[in-house]
């Protein structure tokens, strides 16, 4: 007999409050903390969605993986989430296939590689380098 997904659910929330019980955790506080570890750097939510930038033009300055993403985003319409570009990349060929220009495979989704090492300086927060400052190579705008 078959599973359904509602009791795979159940059973897996059942487990989660087990297991952090049993740790001495308060569950809905280790929920809370795994969601933002989860939700991305910082305080950013994964629910937003990424455009063009004001400096898309100097995409040539920045690193391969944030022209990749940068291309993916583009591909998409100009506006995509980080679960649309993870889903792309997942599949694409060609010069937006997500890996090194020698043809391996990057390890990381573009997404965790975006949000974990990338996000401030490709959304212009912060300098990509004293020479090349600050740039905003794509737009992020959180949904609430």
């Amino acid at each position: 007999m078959a599973i359904t997904e509602k009791a795979k659910s159940l059973n897996k929330e059942h487990n989660r409050i087990a297991t952090a019980k049993a740790q001495g955790i308060d569950p809905e506080l280790k929920a809370k903390l795994l969601n933002d570890i989860n939700s991305g750097r910082g305080n950013v939510s994964r629910s937003g969605v990424f455009s063009l930038g004001g400096d898309i033009k100097d995409l040539a300055l920045v690193t391969r993986q944030v022209r990749l993403y940068s291309g993916i985003v583009l591909e998409l319409g100009g506006n995509a989430s980080p679960a649309e570009v993870d889903k792309f990349a997942e599949t694409s060929t060609g010069i937006l296939f997500w890996g090194k220009a020698n043809g391996d495979a990057y390890e990381q989704t573009p997404s965790k590689i975006m949000f974990g090492t990338y996000f401030k300086q490709t959304i212009g927060e912060v300098e990509w380098s004293k020479s090349k400052g600050k740039l905003e190579i794509l737009r992020y705008s959180s949904k609430s």
